[in-house]
């Protein structure tokens, strides 16, 4: 008995075996194959209904930062909150996903993980469908706003023709509304308009290249292809004259009690203003040319003891640059675009455009046959490989000499979008939580909507856009330099282009006749930059050095 039970056990022992290897495959295969299942063991009822979910996972929508201008705030802050697009999310997320991945047997890993994939090709069909849903949704906001804007200017005139007609006053003479400076008048009129010219500031020996205005302390900063930096006080004279650069000024911002200034010569300079009244020349006589060094009336330290900081380390010409919370980016002809310390000095990252861009002898080459565009730019102080940026928070904008605008990350130092719509290179930009405009050498200024990421607006000259700025508001509003007499001034609800000129006032194909404007820039002047911010101050400077105060 013992031998025959002895006998037998091996043979037992390796039937259960079998058996058992077998029936674990089978249970295996059935349980990884079947998702209901795999939620029983994972403690998940919900899985256990095969039918789609109820109660659909809703598309993240990031909390708009307010009315701050930001390019990370210009997708969401339109959406209605009562109508977001809401699509059904994945029934595993990764984390689980991997989880159970690990307690998977390696013969059944593969289609798992095929099945997986067919789960995110059906997941990412519904999010681009949801994506073309908002594009349709932000469209039809558009057409709304539009179409409210020009309900209310009708709503507004007719209230002012009620008013008009209960205090018996007649309107002004078409002669004399360029004259006309009350309020209401402007704010019923629906037609852009510069009130009054304030002051005129002469002094640069070359035209002007960067303009800044400080509306706290009545302050304008210029600066020139003569190398000069000048400062003008609200009676319209000059303050200081800052002769720290040795070649083109391309950009000039007041920041706290500092002036920064940028130039051809590679360099940023922070001068404190506060210290430039003792080293100012005071003439003792009547000058027949302008003071280069300080008198001997007084002793006084040298002009570049009133430099904070020198930002040092582009290898070419600085072509644009922003200070803003402590932090300066700067752009350059080398290609590259520069993060520093106001505080220290210090460099924080250096992002090389090189890859970014495409190929500039192709894509710069004049449309009407004019020269391809240099990294420094052009001789009169404009473009260049990086033509002009602008930043908010860790959202960078840039235009550069392959016409694209590109909208970089910060954090990262990666361009997380690009859009080309110039054929040459970009000159001038500025942003707000909503738009973009951007001027090009090409002839063209470009509004761009940063919700749906593409251009909606395009307005076409006859000369290189050098300057743009943009007016913050329900509407956009743009103030141009074209490269001729002109101030330019476009409004994107009305899409009604307006320019003032000397000897010929008001011009546009829908006010051609109107009043005359007077007092602008001078026949033959190039108006090369303009600046203009959410105030009603305008400064305008032109090819001959003259800078113009203006209201608007």
């Amino acid at each position: 008995m013992r031998r025959r039970s002895l006998g037998r056990e091996p043979e037992s022992s390796t039937y259960e075996h079998a058996s058992q290897g077998f029936l674990v495959g089978l249970i295996n295969r059935v349980l990884f194959r079947n998702g209901a299942l795999i939620g029983l063991l994972r403690g998940n009822p919900r899985l256990l209904d095969s039918r789609p979910s109820k109660r659909p996972t809703p598309l993240s929508i990031s909390t708009p930062l307010g009315t701050t201008p930001s390019l990370l705030s210009g997708f969401n802050s339109f959406l209605d909150h009562e109508h977001r697009p809401q699509t059904p999310g994945l029934e595993q997320s990764a984390e689980e996903f991997d989880l159970m991945l690990r307690n998977t047997p390696a013969d059944v890993v593969p289609e798992v993980l095929m099945e997986r994939r067919e789960e995110y090709n059906e997941y990412l069909r519904k999010l681009e469908s949801v994506r073309k849903d908002v594009v349709r949704r932000l469209n039809e906001v558009d057409e709304r706003v539009l179409a409210a804007v020009g309900e209310r200017a009708d709503i507004e005139s007719r209230l002012a023709a009620i008013e008009g007609e209960a205090r018996h006053e007649p309107a002004p003479p078409l002669s004399d509304r360029a004259s006309v400076e009350s309020e209401d008048v402007y704010e019923q009129d629906d037609v852009p308009r510069l009130r009054r010219l304030v002051h005129v500031f002469a002094g640069h020996y070359s035209g002007v290249t960067a303009l800044d205005y400080d509306p706290v302390a009545g302050v304008v900063a210029s600066g020139s292809l003569d190398t000069q930096v000048r400062v003008w006080d609200a009676s319209g004279a000059c303050k200081y004259v800052i002769s720290g650069h040795s070649d083109i000024v391309r950009g000039v911002q007041f920041y706290e009690r500092f002036l920064l200034t940028a130039s051809n010569d590679s360099r940023i300079r922070m001068w404190d203003l506060s210290l430039l009244d003792s080293v100012q020349p005071v003439a003792c006589a009547e000058p027949t040319t302008p003071p280069v060094t300080p008198t001997i009336c007084r002793r006084v330290p040298p002009l570049d003891l009133c430099c904070e900081s020198t930002f040092t380390g582009h290898g070419d010409a600085v072509t644009c640059f922003q200070a803003r919370a402590g932090t300066l980016l700067s752009g350059s002809g080398d290609k590259t675009v520069r993060e520093w310390d106001l505080a220290t000095g210090q460099l924080r990252q250096a992002i090389d455009l090189t890859w970014a861009t495409r190929d500039p002898s192709k894509s710069v080459r004049a449309r009407r046959g004019g020269p391809a565009c240099v990294a420094r730019g052009t001789d009169g102080g404009d473009a260049g490989f990086v033509g002009a940026l602008q930043f908010y928070e860790c959202a960078l904008a840039t235009g550069t000499a392959d016409g694209a605008l590109r909208l970089w990350d910060l954090r990262t130092g990666q361009a997380h979008r690009q859009l080309f719509g110039h054929a040459q290179a970009v000159t001038s930009l500025q942003f707000d939580d909503r738009s973009v405009v951007t001027g090009s050498l090409d002839g063209t200024a470009v509004l761009w909507d940063l919700r749906m990421g593409r251009a909606v607006q395009s307005l076409e000259f006859g000369a290189p856009v050098t300057s743009v700025q943009l007016r913050r508001g329900l509407a956009p509003e743009c103030w141009i330099a074209a490269s001729d007499c002109m101030l330019h001034h476009y409004r994107s609800a009305s899409m009604q282009r307006v320019a003032y000129a000397s000897d010929y006032g008001l011009l546009s194909d829908a006010l051609l006749g109107d009043a005359l404007l007077g007092d602008a820039h001078a026949p033959g002047a190039v108006v090369g930059r303009v600046y203009c911010q959410d105030g009603d101050t305008l400064l305008s400077g032109d090819s001959e050095g003259i800078v113009k105060l203006w209201k608007i």
